[in-house]
């Protein structure tokens, strides 16, 4: 019989505490306008005219040199990846600044 009111008492909490935290809603807990998720190409996040909001550090910066086919964005956009992963090996993600993809700040996310 003690295990049987143990059991119900039990239940009863733990029913409570996620009941709790369902309704413990929060108008801050709303998904801001400007959040988003991130695109990754090859492994490397890409900001573009956006930043982090994870704390990282800068590696430093790639730009594009010499010819391309066709100087599309996703061409620029490979070349600089490329070229950042090959300069700066725990290259995390890439911040495009502005639209024309000829150069790009390499970034490594801290721990």
């Amino acid at each position: 019989m003690k295990k049987f009111i143990f059991g119900v008492i039990a239940g009863l909490v733990i029913t409570a505490m996620v009941a709790f935290r369902v309704t413990n809603y929060k108008p801050s807990d709303e998904i801001k306008k400007d959040y988003a998720s991130v695109n990754q190409v090859s492994g490397v996040f890409v900001f573009l005219q956006s930043r982090p909001l994870a704390d990282y550090e800068i590696l430093g910066t790639v730009k594009k040199t010499g010819i391309v086919w066709t100087g599309k964005p996703k061409e620029m956009q490979s070349i600089l990846i490329r070229r950042a992963k090959r300069d700066y090996p725990s290259c995390g993600g890439i911040i495009f600044d502005d639209i024309s993809m000829d150069h790009a700040t390499v970034i490594q996310f801290k721990k």
